[in-house]
């Protein structure tokens, strides 16, 4: 269900060999605490290497699916060791030194013991169901027919009730699951709707009362090249079509997208981001000259990739794919969960197709008359180029509008109220947040007959100079306007929000989150130090280097301790005459349920231990008292008595078979 069926294969065989086998170790309660102190480094070790290639939320699942190869230690001693438990102060620190200085006082503790392969059973059972394939329909009857098949050798009696009763709680199960997957589905239809990415569709707070709370993670790192500055805004998404509280991208047609494939030469390393570009744009994009920067971050299948709005070229990102729509929007399929690679921009070319003549330009009716008074009030039919427009309506803003997160506008997300929310934000109140701004300064150009779109992403304001990086983070996401520049025949930021918002950031230099942004960055810089193929074969060669030197420590104390089990059976040997009975026939096949008999524990003693699973212990009782008196009594045996030891033995022979 792990998909890693070598490993389990492996672990099967390591586990169930030892009833096949009669090679045995006399582990000791030291043995034991060694077992379990290489079991936790290794556990530890495992979930922070774990840790680091993914999330928080990821990685406790994986973690799951990796204890029962982590917690072999700890079986291997309780299959081949010689008894049938495990001390329970072998797991507590503190329950160790306690009996150790109760034994040091000379004072008497009962010690408990467990039998260790009942929670190597139920940590198989759970990290099975952690897998990536225990979605499927294959886990739940495989499930039920090893739990038939456990009762069945368990109990070998009443076959038919057995299956009825699982065929009933199969189908429980069956509908158990198609509820939970409903459920799955609700909670992630209504998680989506919330938070999740939607390149068509972008709900706001327009007209939505509240406060606008980011997280102060953070998201992307962006490095520039020597002597260049970095981008001021990155953007993800562009939408064209207003309604109440939302964008989307309208026509549906245009908001399709495909495989960003344009490359110039075969092997080529650098995607083109404008599509249907001639060779000599396609040349200019990748120019030399032009200025670059790293950009390093998480991401997962669809991640919006934040990019300039002049965004040339990218190349380095290791993906499965990447694709674009005709709003700019570029989405990647990354290879592995953190993705880091070179971004060119200022190549006179952009991502976005040219306008939508209808489109770009619509209002909605309910706004159109608020806007047209705008228009007029800030005579910008009198303002000859665009520059001038854009100049007038940026300085209307910063001096008549405040920047706020605390919202107080309230309107229908589904319908236009009227007033709407815009109205009140452009006429009555004049304070919202960047939604407010960007949205407004579309529908104002619009309505000074100027192609506009709104832009959603990032504005990058954070520069870390101990790392020599700019910091990206949640609290950073913004939204402006995207202008079309007729003269030069391409798109423009326009962003109308006042500086003052950079002054409502949530401080971010508390311990908290300098601890969250140290973790953020080993977690990234480690993944992808250890997955450069320079790196590969020296973090092959030092796990390789750390696994043979803990094979070795184990195969040496393994050594050491059978070679002190076999003096302790030479030097107490007995090799005097032995007087067999049809019994020591049961020994080979109690010696896969009891493990190696102990030296100097008597044949009838060691049986006995045989008596909690077995149902007829008095026929055990009998067999056992036939032997001694045939082994020990100096008076002839009756001639009925070995037969009825014969009887006895292969009746107890039959049940330990059936377990």
């Amino acid at each position: 269900m792990t998909g890693r069926p070598l490993t389990g294969i492996l672990l099967a065989f390591i586990v169930e060999s030892a009833h096949w086998t009669k090679l045995r170790w006399d582990f000791d309660e030291e043995d034991c605490g060694r077992a379990w102190q290489l079991t936790t480094i290794a556990i530890g070790l495992a979930s922070l290497l774990i840790y680091l290639d993914t999330s928080l939320i990821n990685a406790m699942p994986i973690v799951l699916t990796w204890l029962p190869p982590l917690l072999l230690p700890m079986q291997f001693v309780q299959s081949y060791g010689l008894k049938d438990s495990l001390p329970v102060n072998t797991f507590s620190f503190l329950a160790k030194h306690r009996r150790r200085r109760n034994l040091r006082l000379g004072l008497s503790g009962s010690v408990i013991h467990i039998n260790f392969g009942n929670l190597y059973f139920v940590t198989i059972l759970m990290g099975s169901t952690m897998g990536t394939d225990a979605n499927g329909w294959f886990f739940l009857p495989g499930i039920i027919v090893l739990t038939g098949w456990l009762l069945l050798s368990a109990s070998g009696s009443r076959p038919l009730a057995l299956f009825i009763a699982l065929s009933v709680a199969g189908c429980l199960a069956v509908a158990g699951q198609l509820g939970l997957n409903e459920l799955q589905t609700w909670l992630g239809n209504r998680a989506s709707g919330r938070s999740a990415f939607d390149p068509n569709s972008v709900s706001t707070m327009v007209g939505r009362p509240g406060t606008v709370a980011l997280s102060p993670d953070i998201v992307w790192r962006l490095r520039p090249a020597p002597n260049t500055s970095p981008p001021a805004l990155l953007r993800t998404a562009t939408y064209n079509n207003y309604g109440p509280s939302s964008w989307d991208c309208r026509p549906s047609t245009d908001k399709h997208f495909k495989d960003l494939d344009t490359r110039l030469f075969e092997n080529d390393p650098y995607f083109i981001l404008a599509q249907g570009t001639g060779e000599q744009a396609q040349l200019q994009a990748v120019g030399k000259n032009l200025p670059r920067f790293n950009l390093r971050g998480a991401a997962s299948a669809e991640t919006p990739l934040a990019l300039p709005g002049d965004g040339a070229s990218l190349r380095d990102f290791e993906l499965d794919g990447i694709e674009r729509n005709s709003f700019g929007t570029v989405r990647v399929f990354p290879k592995h969960s953190v993705i880091e690679g070179t971004v060119l921009w200022k190549g006179k070319t952009s991502p976005e197709n040219p306008p939508i003549s209808i489109a770009d330009l619509d209002i909605p009716i309910p706004e159109r008359e608020m806007l047209k008074g705008v228009v007029n009030e800030l005579h910008l039919d009198a303002a000859p180029t665009l520059e001038d427009k854009l100049a007038i309506i940026r300085t209307w803003f910063q001096r008549e509008f405040r920047y706020t997160r605390e919202l107080t506008i309230s309107s229908s997300g589904s319908v236009f109220t009227k007033p709407t929310a815009m109205a009140q934000f452009l006429t009555m109140s004049r304070a919202g947040h960047c939604e407010y701004f960007a949205s407004a300064a579309t529908l104002i150009l619009r309505e000074a007959g100027i192609p506009a779109r709104y832009a959603t992403g990032y504005a990058v304001m954070e520069r870390d100079a101990k790392h020599a990086e700019f910091v990206i983070r949640g609290i950073h996401g913004h939204a402006w306007c995207r202008v079309w520049d007729a003269a030069n025949s391409q798109w423009t930021d326009f962003d109308t929000t006042p500086g003052t918002w950079l002054e409502t950031l949530p401080p971010k230099d508390t311990l908290k989150q300098r601890f969250n942004d140290a973790v953020k960055r080993l977690r990234e810089d480690f993944f992808l130090w250890r997955n450069r193929p320079a790196n590969r074969l020296a973090v092959t060669l030092f796990m390789s280097a750390i696994g043979l030197g803990v094979l070795g420590f184990v195969l040496k104390r393994l050594w050491k301790s059978k070679r002190r089990l076999e003096a302790e059976k030479s030097f107490i040997g007995y090799e005097g005459p032995v007087i067999r009975t049809p019994l020591h026939a049961l020994e080979a096949q109690a010696e896969k349920r009891l493990g190696p008999r102990p030296p100097g524990l008597p044949f009838g003693t060691w049986l006995l231990r045989l008596r909690p699973g077995l149902r007829a212990s008095n026929a055990l009782d009998e067999a056992i008292e036939i032997h001694q008196r045939l082994r020990f009594d100096p008076a002839p045996p009756l001639p009925t008595e070995r037969e009825k030891l014969t009887e006895l033995a292969r009746q107890l022979e039959s049940e330990i078979k059936r377990g």
